[in-house]
């Protein structure tokens, strides 16, 4: 125990140390690709819930920033309440909370679109998805925010929605205020969107907190992932404000 421990408090400090890891989020030494093999090994197929202990297992000696176990229980309980039938996450990196989002679309129908701008990354997301089974309810995009947009409006359309019921946040802080005033202006945030803000950064924080108006927010406390002496907190909000009908072209 103590051993797995140490191994996972040492792979966190080179992940987050790293400046590859900061600027693609992605590892330097590969964990990424490895635990895919781990879970494509350990995981029954189609299996997704077994994807999701195996992901957890891999992370007992080494540190990777899924969402985690505790985290994912309140992502899953606000994707419960919402029962989105279009959904949107910022950030994929290995598709571990996108299995968890998707897991918990149950109804026929419901779709989950996904954003990850490391290549890499955005090959085993698609890949661990594919083994849990809910590839079928999950569309992996590689890219950010700004040069998807009118993709992700495109989908809007096709879809027959007036904006995305629900949204995680999960990628780069500094990216968490501008992309969420992109989706916002676009028209893709509306009202009654919940949006899950995990590793939440001060100007967002500070946006959710000054704009009572048109966002009603709850801060859960939690611990970080897979390192259980760190505090956290994720935010759970909805739009409540009802915004003018935007044009998307």
């Amino acid at each position: 125990m103590v051993p797995q421990m140490l191994s996972r408090l040492w792979s966190y400090f080179v992940f987050v140390s790293s400046k590859k890891a900061r600027l693609t989020g992605q590892s330097p030494d590969g964990r990424e690709a490895v635990l895919l093999n781990y879970v494509l090994k350990k995981a029954e197929e189609g299996n997704a819930q077994a994807v999701l202990a195996a992901i957890d297992d891999y992370t007992q000696s080494v540190w990777m920033m899924n969402i985690g176990k505790h985290k994912g229980s309140i992502l899953e309980s606000a994707v419960h309440r919402c029962e989105p039938k279009l959904a949107l996450e910022l950030g994929a990196y290995c598709g571990y909370s996108a299995i968890r989002i998707a897991s918990k679309m149950t109804k026929p129908g419901r779709k989950l679109i996904s954003i990850e701008m490391n290549p890499n990354n955005c090959n085993v997301a698609k890949e661990i998805i594919i083994h849990a089974g809910v590839a079928s309810k999950v569309e992996v995009m590689e890219g950010t925010v700004s040069d998807k947009v009118e993709d992700l409006c495109e989908i809007l359309d096709d879809e027959g929605v007036p904006h995305f019921d629900f949204i995680l946040t999960d990628h780069s802080k500094k990216s968490y205020l501008p992309d969420f005033l992109v989706l916002k202006e676009r028209g893709m945030i509306g009202k009654g969107t919940v949006i899950v803000s995990n590793n939440v950064g001060s100007d967002f924080s500070n946006h959710l907190r000054s704009k009572t108006n048109e966002l009603e927010s709850e801060e859960h406390k939690c611990c970080a992932e897979y390192l259980s002496l760190l505090p956290s907190i994720i935010p759970v909000s909805t739009f409540k404000a009802d915004l003018p009908i935007s044009v998307r072209t």
